[in-house]
């Protein structure tokens, strides 16, 4: 996966265990996709958290944001009730859609973060090490330069 490439679709599960598509939902706007290991780990926890902090931030550039990873719709939900994330975390159970975008892994999946523009293209990623989190300045700079 890299800028240029057409974004892939991709079936995925809401809050409410509903079927999303990827593309379809999001269409006509930028979208944010942000790969991560785990519900209720540290290091997600604090990514995730510091979105929903920045998230005034996040609006102003008219990027939607989106969460994903295998964890279960249940566990999706506790997870972002208890940190009350403005944002959809989607469930792919079945990892077609993290493997589709490079985010899985060996050992599960990885913190990735791509960049979808209004016209379902790649325009930006970022691959960082399970045990670093792209910051919301970092990501917030790569929405306003590249959308």
């Amino acid at each position: 996966m890299k800028p240029g490439d057409p974004a892939p679709d991709a079936d995925l599960l809401d809050g409410e265990g509903k079927t999303v598509k990827l593309s379809a939902s999001w269409a006509g706007q930028p979208l944010l996709i942000v790969f991560y290991p785990g519900d209720d780990t540290a290091v997600c926890t604090k990514q995730l958290c510091e979105y929903r902090d920045r998230w005034a931030d996040f609006r102003e550039t008219g990027v939607a944001v989106v969460g994903i990873n295998l964890a279960s719709v249940e566990r999706h939900q506790r997870f972002a009730g208890r940190h009350r994330f403005p944002f959809p975390l989607l469930a792919d159970p079945s990892g077609a859609c993290c493997k589709a975008y490079g985010a899985k892994a060996w050992y599960g999946i990885r913190r990735l973060t791509v960049l979808v523009d209004r016209t379902g293209t790649v325009r930006w990623v970022k691959l960082v090490n399970p045990f670093s989190r792209p910051r919301a300045d970092e990501l917030l700079a790569a929405v306003r330069t590249a959308v």
